[in-house]
């Protein structure tokens, strides 16, 4: 699979987001779902998306360790390639790879001081500069406006975009805003939110805020959880 077929693939076209516009807005974003459902598999073919187009992508993780999340891009990618019947996949996989960069943080000590100096330090060496972090597994039920007022002014700063993993809850009722309750009161801090609703034998993805929210649906195929 070559950069330009990556490119030509938006995983988010059904949904009437444009990656790019997305990415070079300087926001947050958030996929949501409860455990299990497919919200690092979006985020990854998201960052894999990125990577295609040449830009930077800052895979934080704060569960997991970094080979698993390795893992998970390369099952992904693997789908992809196995989906679009492409000849040496691996080869492709290879020229955009230098564009990730995983770290991996413990969730307990996590602040935004702490990832400031990291990314700072990857910065100034000259290692890594994110156009794109993916944050997977804070803490939102711990942390409060504050601390979210502040990652945005670090990815703001960066000249980065964030996407964060925010994992609900089946027995929590939705905030008044229709909502998770982990984003009520800051979800105006998020310039993007993806939401993934289980329904029968279909995962859907809804846009709940940003480019035609509400208006267009997609589906997780689940076996590759790859976005229709």
């Amino acid at each position: 699979m070559t950069k330009k077929e990556l490119i030509f693939k938006n995983p988010f076209g059904a949904l009437g987001i444009d990656c790019d516009d997305m990415i070079n807005d300087g926001g947050l974003g958030a996929v949501m779902a409860r455990a299990g459902i497919g919200k690092t598999s979006l985020v990854v073919q998201m960052a894999l998306h990125a990577m295609a187009r040449g830009k930077n992508v800052l895979h934080v993780s704060l569960e997991e360790p970094a080979q698993k999340v390795n893992i998970w891009y390369n099952e992904m990618f693997t789908n992809l390639a196995d989906l679009n019947r492409v000849e040496e996949p691996q080869s492709a996989y290879d020229e955009i790879l230098p564009h990730r960069m995983i770290l991996t943080m413990n969730v307990d000590g996590f602040s935004v001081a702490r990832l400031e100096e990291r990314v700072n330090d990857l910065i100034e060496q000259g290692i890594f500069k994110p156009d794109m972090m993916i944050i997977d597994g804070y803490p939102f039920e711990e942390k409060n406006r504050t601390d979210m007022e502040e990652l945005k002014a670090l990815v703001s700063t960066i000249g980065s975009f964030a996407l964060f993993t925010v994992k609900t809850h089946r027995h929590e009722a939705p905030a008044e805003n229709g909502l998770p309750v982990q984003l009520n009161s800051i979800d105006d801090i998020f310039s993007t939110l993806l939401q993934i609703i289980p329904e029968d034998n279909t995962i859907f993805v809804k846009s709940i805020k940003g480019t035609k929210a509400g208006e267009d649906t997609a589906v997780l195929d689940p076996e590759t959880m790859i976005i229709r």
